[in-house]
C-alpha cells in the first residue's frame, strides 16, 4: 500500500507560516536562535523554546488574520482528493506549530488529515504554550521527529512517498521509497544520491504518483528499506 507523508510549511503552504508568526510577534532573537541549530549548540526543541518564548502579548485577531491569509500550494486539494479515491493515506508531518496547521487545514476542509507536529498554541495572554509530544531522544534536527511518524504508521510492505522542501525533511527522505523534493531538499537529495522528483506544485506530484501506481504498484527502494530497519533496531 502506498502512503504519503507531506511536510507543511512551504510544501503544503506556499510560505513558511511559522517563520512569519515568529517574525511578526516575536523579537529578533526568535529568528536569530536558529543559527545555534546549524552550529550544533542547540537542538531544534531548544531553539523553539527560545523562539516561542519571545512572543508576548500577541493580538489574537492579528495572529489569526496572518494565518488565514496563507495560500496552499497549487494542486494540493486535488491531490488529497486523488489519494482518497485511490485509498492512499495522506499524513501531514511538520516541525512547525499546531497553532496554524490545524486552522489552515480546517479552513480548506482538510481537518480530517492526521497531523504530526509540535503542540504550540496561542494563550489568552498572547504568549505561546510549547510542548513537544513527538520529540525523540537522539534526534536534534527536529523537535517533532518525522522519522518516528513514518516508522510507527507504516508497515514493512508499504511504499512510502515523501514530499518536502527543507531542513527537517533531510532525515525522513532517507527512509522514503518515492521522494518529491524542492528548494534545499532538492540539493540535499542530489548530494546524498537519493532518487527524487523535483516539483513545483501538487499537480506534478499527482501525475508522477499516478504513473507509479500504474507501473509499480508494490515499489520499494532497497536503500530506504534498509534505513528503516536500521532505525527500528536502534530504538
Amino acid at each position: 500500500m502506498y502512503k504519503v507523508y507531506c511536510d507543511f510549511d512551504e510544501t503544503v503552504t506556499q510560505r513558511d507560516v511559522g517563520l512569519q508568526i515568529l517574525q511578526r510577534f516575536g523579537t529578533p532573537l526568535a529568528t536569530e536562535v536558529w543559527a545555534d541549530l546549524e552550529n550544533g549548540s542547540e537542538s531544534a526543541a531548544e531553539c523553539y523554546r527560545i523562539a516561542c518564548g519571545t512572543v508576548e502579548h500577541a493580538d489574537r485577531s492579528a495572529f489569526e488574520k496572518l494565518i488565514d491569509e496563507q495560500h496552499l500550494r497549487p494542486g494540493f486539494l486535488e491531490f488529497v482528493q486523488f489519494c482518497k479515491e485511490c485509498a492512499i493515506e495522506v499524513h501531514i508531518v511538520s516541525d512547525g506549530l499546531s497553532a496554524y496547521i490545524r486552522r489552515i487545514l480546517e479552513k480548506h476542509g482538510l481537518g480530517h488529515l492526521p497531523v504530526w507536529t509540535n503542540k504550540v498554541e496561542l494563550l489568552e495572554d498572547g504568549s505561546l504554550s510549547v510542548e513537544f509530544p513527538n520529540e525523540r531522544e537522539g534526534c536534534r534536527r527536529c523537535a517533532s521527529c518525522k522519522c518516528a511518524r513514518l516508522l510507527t504508521s507504516s508497515a514493512d510492505e508499504d511504499t512510502i512517498v515523501y514530499v518536502g522542501d527543507g531542513y527537517s525533511d533531510h532525515c525522513p527522505v532517507r527512509m522514503a521509497d518515492v521522494v518529491f523534493a524542492r528548494a534545499t531538499l532538492l540539493r540535499q537529495c542530489g548530494e546524498l544520491g537519493i532518487p527524487h522528483h523535483p516539483f513545483s506544485d501538487f499537480h506534478e506530484v499527482q501525475a508522477i504518483l499516478q504513473n507509479y501506481l500504474r507501473d509499480r504498484p508494490k515499489y520499494r527502494r532497497e536503500q530506504a528499506h534498509r534505513r528503516r530497519n536500521e532505525l527500528i533496531m536502534m530504538e
